[in-house]
């Protein structure tokens, strides 16, 4: 139809604005919120949240863990007394050298990066008195048994037997060693961690715990 020339001004059409979904909305706020989490918390605040919720499955048989620059993957295990227990442990690093240490304690005054530090790391080492079976060493940098009772499968020399400090295989990139033992009856929770490099891999993040249950 023509507009005659008395004829109000025809006012345009508005699109109708789009409305979000009551789902949209509720999946929308729930990323919201873990976004936010992970912002505040960080990552292994929720893990560890999710662990205490949730809880760990005790581990017996062989174990891979693996030391990455500058975390563990598990940093978390749960073992039981009396059970043998097979740690293949991994530096899956290009570029760094790794080891892994375990015990209670830290003397954290001491870190004191590029300065003087106590020869034992932990104030109580793991495996004294424990009786361990090392074997498929690769890539060693050096292997320090402290008071554990070692059985070498091999030529020693491959292990690079050093003494001073806790009990701990260091691996070279790429290396990796065969770690047997039977859980000693030291109910817990104790500490690992990676004090290479005077320690900036442990204040860097590198370290775990293991919860270790009664027989």
């Amino acid at each position: 139809m023509n507009k005659l020339p008395n004829d109000p001004p025809v006012e345009p059409e508005i699109p109708e604005e789009q409305q979000w979904s009551r789902r949209q909305f509720l999946v929308g706020s729930a990323a919201l919120g873990v976004a936010g989490a992970v912002t505040l918390f960080g990552r292994q605040a929720l893990v560890d949240a999710a662990r205490g919720l949730f809880g760990s499955p005790v581990s017996s048989g062989t174990v891979h863990l693996y030391a990455y620059d500058y975390y563990y993957i598990p940093n978390y295990m749960t073992w039981r007394v009396g059970d043998q227990m097979d740690i293949i442990f991994q530096n899956q690093s290009h570029t760094h050298w790794h080891e892994w240490t375990m015990g209670r304690h830290v003397n954290e005054a001491y870190f004191q990066a590029f300065g003087n530090l106590p020869a034992d790391a932990w104030a109580v080492d793991f495996w004294d008195g424990v009786h361990v079976t090392l074997s498929d060493p690769y890539n060693i940098d050096n292997f320090v048994p402290n008071k554990a009772i070692v059985t070498y499968d091999g030529p020693k020399a491959l292990f690079n037997i050093q003494t001073g400090g806790d009990f701990s295989p260091t691996l070279k990139p790429g290396g990796s060693i065969h770690i047997s033992f039977t859980v000693p009856n030291k109910p817990g929770i104790w500490d690992y961690g990676c004090f290479v490099q005077q320690y900036i891999h442990y204040r860097t993040g590198m370290r775990g715990k293991v919860m270790i249950l009664p027989a």
